[in-house]
């Protein structure tokens, strides 16, 4: 199913994709908007938004 992304949404992947794990960012943005948001999908978003993380497990940190 396709995922009508907010604003709002977008902007939060954005700023917290360096702090934040994509597992954690979709939690958070399922119990902000009241529908599910998987993992994936927030992945997705995140690499179409530019951003991409550093390789690893459990790495947080964008890459330059």
């Amino acid at each position: 199913m396709n995922i009508k992304w907010s604003a709002e949404e977008r902007q939060f992947i954005r700023d917290n994709a360096h702090c934040m794990k994509d597992k954690d960012i979709a939690t958070e943005i399922t119990s902000r908007s009241g529908r599910h948001v998987s993992l994936g999908a927030v992945r997705k978003m995140r690499q179409r938004l530019g951003v991409t993380k550093r390789s690893g497990r459990g790495v947080c940190k964008l890459k330059e």
